[in-house]
């Protein structure tokens, strides 16, 4: 009987020092990152049968399992990847919300500061300061357009880079989990079952920091995480990670892809539409979105600006009475052939109106023996106009030379890179057509200034916009995609924050809390221990007896 009682008690303080042990962990991880909360699992020791029933024999020690809900866990993924792209697709489109809010370096400021010189000069056309004056208008107006395209570029560049380092913490984020996969199935096996909590919690936290930079699907096998992408393309299974890798866009090298490479060998460049959550899914979103937008805006303005300031100045005579000349020089549209080309054609563009041209890019592809032309900004194919072999749409005229291969394609950017390549012609201000060539009296003449004012009120863009509607519209689309993501993201961050919390009431630590159970269970073990001394003391009085 004191033996039965001693072994009792000693089970009743080995589930005591294990409780202590768990409760002293808990606390000492109360503030690390992605712990959850251990507790221990206790349940009756099998009893003894006697003449007279069943008698318990204490206690033992199951498990030591974590405070852990596999749904909201899930929950609380889905919303840290959905804010981790609207986070960042927020934080890079602010960037040019404050490029173009700066009324510093406004555009608009300065194409209304050069049609009121102009306006100044209309009455004394032969002053050379007025001239003068003007002439450093023009000089400002390219300035800033090339300043702006610049760091619209810039931040071409700052995406790349973001992208480059994205992928190496993806990358490193597998091969963790893939590691921790291989030692969680080892351990494991070794244990009889029994979960090693700190490598499950690393292996949870690795899953959720890669989960805010793309959007994976989790799912558990012998206890091993396989993670895929959304459409279905395996990132980790079980010990092995795909890898992925960033390089220069095959379609345009300006820009770099995210690169899949499967087990056999072969690549695929993922999208936004591959990739719809995550920090990725952002930054892709904003670069084929608003910035491109915004250069292809800020493009169409600049070409219809110095087109017609060109064809104005043009249809007049300068000072001296000489047929006048351009103000502007300009890229014509640029065309890159994709690098996977197969066959020998290139391709040219020219401007045949530019009135109809369109702030977009388009894709141009050898299919069925045809030339097919999407454009990207609605991602409508376009009907074009076929003349003498040329393509002709979009007040554009495409060359086509050499010999296609089916699925050859080219990209086409007819605007992207005015406002980088905008420069003045001249800088004479006496080069300044102010005159109409019936007139004799060159440098008295100012009807020509006056066809020069004209242009500030001339629907210009697209047929229905002046210069400086067109630049409202812009900044007007670029402000109002900054409010709607910093809505977003404001309520994206809302729900992570309490989805997160509704975690932590589950497996956060609460020092309080573990302080009162740690009490508890030091009495528990103080009662087991009396149990112990009273089996001894009876086991000292029956050895008594014998003597």
């Amino acid at each position: 009987m004191a033996n039965s009682l001693i072994n009792t008690g000693i089970s009743g303080l080995n589930a005591a020092q294990n409780m202590l042990n768990v409760i002293s962990n808990n606390i000492s991880n109360a503030h690390t990152t992605g712990y959850n909360r251990q507790q221990i699992i206790l349940s009756q020791a099998n009893s003894t049968h006697s003449g007279k029933g069943f008698t318990g024999n204490g206690v033992k020690v199951n498990a030591v399992n974590r405070a852990y809900n596999q749904f909201i866990v899930d929950q609380l993924r889905q919303a840290q990847s959905h804010a981790g792209s609207v986070n960042a697709y927020y934080g890079e489109l602010s960037k040019i919300d404050n490029l173009f809010s700066n009324k510093e370096s406004s555009l608009s400021s300065q194409i209304n500061d050069l049609f009121s010189n102009l306006n100044k000069l209309s009455s004394n056309a032969a002053d050379p300061a007025g001239r003068q004056t003007v002439m450093s208008s023009l000089e400002s107006l390219v300035s800033q357009f090339n300043k702006t395209e610049i760091n619209l570029k810039n931040q071409i560049n700052n995406v790349n880079n973001e992208l480059a380092k994205n992928i190496d913490k993806i990358n490193s984020y597998t091969q963790q989990i893939a590691e921790l996969n291989q030692k969680i199935a080892r351990l494991q096996n070794v244990s009889g079952g029994h979960e090693p909590n700190d490598l499950l919690d690393q292996r949870d936290q690795l899953v959720s920091e890669l989960n805010e930079i793309i959007g994976v699907n989790v799912t558990e096998q012998n206890g091993q995480y396989n993670l895929s992408l959304m459409n279905g393309l395996n990132l980790v299974q079980g010990s092995n990670a795909n890898l992925l890798s960033v390089q220069p866009s095959s379609a345009d090298p300006s820009l770099f892809s995210i690169i899949y490479t499967h087990n056999s060998g072969a690549t695929q460049e993922l999208t936004s539409q591959n990739i719809n959550s995550g920090s990725l899914h952002g930054l892709l979103t904003f670069r084929d979105g608003p910035l491109n937008e915004s250069r292809n805006q800020l493009g169409l303005i600049a070409l219809n600006l110095a087109d017609r300031f060109n064809e104005v100045n043009c249809s007049g005579v300068d000072i001296q009475g000489n047929p006048g000349e351009k103000l502007f020089d300009f890229a014509k549209p640029t065309t890159i052939a994709n690098n996977k080309n197969q066959g020998q054609a290139t391709i040219d563009a020219v401007y045949n109106k530019v009135t109809d041209v369109k702030a977009s890019d388009y894709e141009i592809t050898f299919v069925g023996g045809e030339w097919v032309v999407t454009r990207l900004s609605d991602n409508q194919q376009i009907t074009t106009e076929t003349k003498d072999g040329q393509l002709i749409f979009d007040g554009l005229t495409i060359s086509i030379n050499g010999t296609p291969v089916e699925g050859d394609s080219f990209i086409l950017k007819p605007v992207a890179e005015i406002a980088s390549s905008l420069k003045m012609a001249t800088k004479d201000p006496n080069k300044i057509a102010s005159g109409i060539a019936d007139n004799e009296n060159g440098a008295g003449d100012n009807r020509n200034i006056a066809k020069l004012l004209d242009i500030q009120n001339e629907k210009l863009v697209n047929n229905n916009m002046t210069l400086s509607n067109a630049y409202a519209s812009l900044v007007s689309y670029i402000g109002s995609e900054t409010h709607s993501a910093k809505t977003s993201a404001s309520a994206s961050n809302n729900i992570v924050n309490q989805i997160n919390e509704q975690n932590q009431s589950i497996s956060g630590v609460n020092i309080e809390e573990e302080y009162i159970t740690m009490q508890v269970y030091m009495q528990y073990y103080q009662a087991n221990a009396k149990i112990i001394d009273a089996a001894t003391t009876i086991f000292d009085t029956i050895l008594g007896l014998t003597k």
